[in-house]
């Protein structure tokens, strides 16, 4: 096999929706079978199975309102998120458990005693128990266990309620057990936190002398050190000069930034000077508020000037008060000028004598602050370690009383109660038949699917002409529907000559023309028919395909297969005499020929008696110059062989013929088998034109829709797939 067939033999097997589709109506009933067995079996272990009855309380559980005094000291509220799954092992716990048992009683978990039907014995877990051999210790472990096994616990999303269910054969029972454990949470957390309290309160009790031990020696140390050193440093003084040093960095940088934006406009007044024309230029100036008004009003004494020199002349009085008047506007204007200029100058000098008066503020204080440096961290060590002591004396102290107080009231830090009592359930939770009935119907699909798949895979026969070509690297040039009895009067061997418009005499012209482009060159010509096997019908293709050809040319069909013949007994012939005694010289050849009554051009030459020495006759000269003398006056010799595999004739034969046609019967003969047949066939440089895959059934494969619309095609045009109605419309 070519690597390129390799590849696409591997593309065709990749699995599709199309294969899927062929594999379930291939092996539809396997499937519903093992959906109808599974479901069944489901439905009926739902009916016997035992009841099940489930029974559920609420329980509210609120964080705790209040915490130690060490709780709070050593930073414990970061476990409060851990809380709620806390209080979830709690509800699970062994303590629990065994309170539950002690206050609902051992006996009521014992089942009571009954003979078990048939069908109980059959479902797992159900036998019956004897409890008189056991101890009364292993009986309450047996019940604890039962407790933890059956018990559910769930949060509610976002609050602190939580639902507790049991499930059991027992309704009673599951509410006993439900309600029992809600009380018995309540009763554990009370009694634990009073036992913890007072472990606590004793551990304390033993360490607080060391503890007020360690408060004296640091506080005697701090006041040591402020005698000796004869300082008093206030609480918080340093955070002060800290403090205002950073005030005076502040307000330094606040009038740097103020002296850098007067600092541009400083600059251009003075480089130039008292010249008021030049002021006038600078547009700092000329956006003060005041500036801007007085340049209004001589704009407007520039204006009166300009339109009264056009009706006056200079001498006219008015003309004379209008340059007086602007002149004055004039002067008023350039003195706000320098006014402003003289104010900008001044607020620039100020800035820069408050800065440096700021920055030795700023150097006194900083300097003060790192000469007092080395006695304040030596002070703040001694002061921590006094504080420090001191803080865990006082909530070591704060704890023994608080523990004092729980020896005499039960104090209950967790607030737990029952907010729904579970009630007595009317009918049981579970088996749930219809998800049983589902879950049966899913198996049964799946198990069905799955041998499916499995028989498919197991399946080495051939089932499409992808198969063959891929694996026998031989061309498929005819593919034959198989003959159904019941629909059929007629021999399959004589389809094409009784049933000349039947969908398989057309499959037989289309073989026809697949032989015959086989051998463009051969003027005569001799084709071998055999197969792998026995009874994959090589002796049907074998005789519809001479009675195809004989419409060409004279035909003759050769029944070499001298070990089973089946052409006389298909054509319904007495005639004794045959290939076998031609050969032998027993018979003539006008004795020896019969020509077929349905078609003239149609020569028959049975296999006559068998021989016991088949293969020496197919292997003898005579038969060769019989075969020869055959091919001369024959256009078409046909020659019907014994399989591959069960002799070695075929092999013989194929030497002495044009082409080797080989048939395959569909989904019947492993490839296997099928491999070696045709390699027997190469490795003696036998042609083989072709393969026939025969016996196709139609409505199983790919090839059903095809076929289906050929018959369609066929019925149109006078054709049927049925030799029974051509039959009938005949007579």
């Amino acid at each position: 096999m070519t690597e390129s067939n390799q590849v696409n033999y591997n593309n065709d097997k990749i699995f599709d929706l199309k294969d899927f589709v062929i594999l379930v109506k291939k092996h539809w009933m396997i499937i519903l079978s093992m959906v109808i067995i599974s479901s069944l079996f489901l439905l009926y272990l739902a009916i016997k199975a035992k009841p099940v009855y489930q029974s559920s309380a609420s329980l509210m559980i609120d964080r705790p309102t209040r915490m130690s005094s060490l709780d709070q000291f050593f930073g414990m509220m970061g476990m409060d998120r851990e809380f709620y799954p806390n209080q979830i092992h709690l509800l699970r716990s062994h303590p629990v458990a065994r309170r539950v048992v002690q206050r609902i009683g051992v006996d009521k978990f014992l089942a009571k005693e009954r003979e078990l039907k048939w069908y109980e014995k059959l479902i797992p877990g159900q036998a019956a128990q004897d409890y008189s051999q056991k101890s009364a210790d292993e009986l309450f472990a047996m019940a604890v266990a039962n407790v933890r096994d059956t018990l559910s616990v769930s949060q509610v999303k976002g609050s602190g309620v939580f639902n507790i269910a049991f499930d059991d054969y027992d309704p009673f029972l599951a509410t006993l057990k439900a309600n029992a454990l809600a009380e018995s949470y309540i009763e554990e957390v009370i009694e634990s936190g009073i036992n913890a309290k007072q472990r606590t309160g004793e551990s304390i009790a033993k360490q607080l002398p060391e503890l007020e031990k360690k408060v004296t020696a640091s506080e005697q140390a701090l006041q040591a050190f402020q005698k000796q050193h004869k300082i008093f440093l206030p609480e918080g003084g340093d955070e002060l000069a800290v403090q205002e040093l950073g005030q005076k960095s502040a307000r330094i940088n606040e009038l740097k930034r103020d002296k850098l934006s007067l600092e541009s406009v400083y600059r251009r007044i003075k480089s130039v000077a008292s010249q008021p024309d030049k002021l006038a230029r600078i547009s700092a100036l000329l956006k003060k508020p005041e500036v801007i008004n007085q340049k209004g009003n001589f704009a407007k004494a520039q204006s009166l000037v300009s339109e009264l020199g056009l009706i006056y002349g200079s001498k006219h009085p008015k003309m004379k008060r209008a340059v007086e008047t602007k002149r004055l506007a004039q002067i008023e204007y350039y003195s706000i000028l320098q006014t402003t200029a003289d104010s900008i100058i001044a607020d620039y000098d100020s800035i820069v004598q408050e800065i440096i008066y700021e920055e030795r503020g700023f150097s006194s204080i900083k300097g003060e602050i790192t000469s007092n440096n080395e006695l304040a961290f030596e002070y703040d060590a001694l002061k921590r370690d006094y504080d420090y002591n001191k803080q865990i004396y006082s909530a070591f102290l704060k704890q023994s009383k608080e523990t004092d107080a729980v020896k005499t009231a039960s104090v209950q830090t967790i607030n737990a109660k029952v907010t729904n009592k579970a009630i007595l359930p009317t009918s049981p939770y579970k088996p749930n038949k219809k998800i049983m009935l589902l879950i049966g119907l899913m198996v049964g699909l799946l198990l069905g699917l799955g041998l499916a798949f499995l028989l498919e895979h197991f399946d080495n026969t051939f089932k499409s002409s992808e198969e063959v070509e891929n694996k026998l690297d031989v061309p498929v040039i005819g593919m034959i529907p198989n003959i159904s009895e019941k629909d059929s009067d007629v021999s399959p061997a004589l389809q094409f000559i009784e049933a000349p418009k039947s969908a398989f005499a057309e499959s037989i012209r289309t073989l026809r023309t697949g032989v015959l482009l086989s051998l463009p060159d051969h003027e005569h010509k001799s084709i071998l028919v055999t197969s792998t096997v026995p009874s994959e019908g090589k002796t049907t293709i074998a005789m519809n395909l001479a009675h195809s050809l004989s419409h060409l040319g004279d035909t003759i069909l050769v029944e070499a297969d001298l070990r089973r013949p089946m052409v006389k007994k298909n054509m319904g012939s007495k005639n004794q005499t045959g290939l076998s005694s031609l050969i032998t010289g027993e018979s003539t050849f006008a004795n020896s020929i019969v020509v077929d009554i349905r078609s003239k051009k149609l020569h028959i030459l049975s296999s006559g008696l068998i021989p016991p020495n088949p293969l020496e006759l197919l292997s003898s000269e005579k038969f060769e110059a019989l075969l020869d003398q055959l091919k001369e006056k024959y256009k078409f010799v046909i020659i019907d062989c014994a399989p591959v595999m069960a002799v070695s004739d075929a092999l013989v034969l194929s030497q002495k013929v044009d082409g080797v046609l080989f048939v395959i019967k569909h989904e019947s003969t492993p490839s296997q088998l099928v491999e070696s047949a045709v390699t027997r066939l190469k490795r003696i440089s036998a042609k083989v034109i072709g393969v026939t895959l025969n016996r196709l059934k139609t409505n199983k494969v790919r090839y059903g829709r095809y076929y289906k619309y050929e018959g369609n095609y066929y019925g149109h045009y006078g054709y049927n797939s049925s030799s029974k109605d051509t039959s009938q419309r005949s007579a």
